[in-house]
């Protein structure tokens, strides 16, 4: 038990019980105490915002697993650099051809063969489900 700061003595100073502070003394404490209040207020509002990213991704997640679309993740980045290479490709030789023919059926030609040997070509060196 630690003793009071000042013992019963019956001099009114010393017993009255809130002991009185400064009025400076005071207002640093109000002071420390609304910053730790807010402080306080801050840190929930940001555990709560945390709280509700985590719940939105879960249920982004969820939604994508329902509809069988694959999860974003590296493979999935992997992909749309896999696409962007084949797309920017493609527009080349389009451009190419064009520019070369200077006939739209030869681009139009061009473009219903790339359509069908596309996914061809992407089974044959991309696939890696026999890997």
């Amino acid at each position: 038990m630690l003793a009071p700061g000042c013992w019963p003595t019956g001099w009114a100073p010393c017993d009255r019980q809130p002991r009185p502070m400064s009025k400076e003394r005071a207002r640093r404490r109000a002071e420390r105490e609304l910053l730790a209040a807010q402080r306080q207020s801050a840190q929930e509002a940001a555990c709560e915002r945390q709280r509700a990213k985590q719940r939105r991704g879960q249920l982004r997640r969820r939604f994508r697993r329902s509809l069988g679309l694959a999860p974003a993740g590296p493979a999935s980045a992997r992909a749309k650099e896999r696409r962007a290479v084949i797309a920017s490709t493609l527009l080349v030789v389009v451009v190419l051809t064009y520019l070369m023919t200077r006939s739209i059926a030869m681009v139009i030609g061009v473009l219903l063969i790339a359509s069908i040997a596309t996914p061809a070509l992407l089974a044959a060196f991309f696939d890696r489900s026999d890997r």
